[in-house]
């Protein structure tokens, strides 16, 4: 008899990661990983921070003014080069 399994995408998302999480471990070591642990925002939260819309968001990449890292069709960037763009692009108010 065959058993049927249902998963949430919640839950799937969770396997995955912890299945990369668990490779990554396996590949570099527990402290590499550790050490390389930092929050990356996807294209509608960059856009929602920087308050600019994706098409500019696009144009940033295309003129390789933010780095980011693209999975498939996914585009991440770290949160520590958000603020680097944010910080080099401060005007002061003098």
């Amino acid at each position: 008899m065959i058993q049927v399994v249902t998963i949430t995408v919640d839950e799937l998302e969770a396997i995955v990661h912890r299945a990369i999480s668990e490779e990554m471990d396996r590949r570099l070591g527990p402290s590499t990983v550790q050490q390389e642990q930092e929050e990356y925002l996807d294209t509608a939260r960059v856009c929602e921070e920087l308050n600019i819309c994706e098409r500019t968001f696009q144009r940033y990449r295309d003129e390789k003014r933010i780095p980011f890292i693209q999975r498939g069709r996914k585009i991440y960037v770290k949160r520590s080069d958000l603020v680097a763009f944010q910080e080099a692009n401060r005007i002061d108010s003098r």
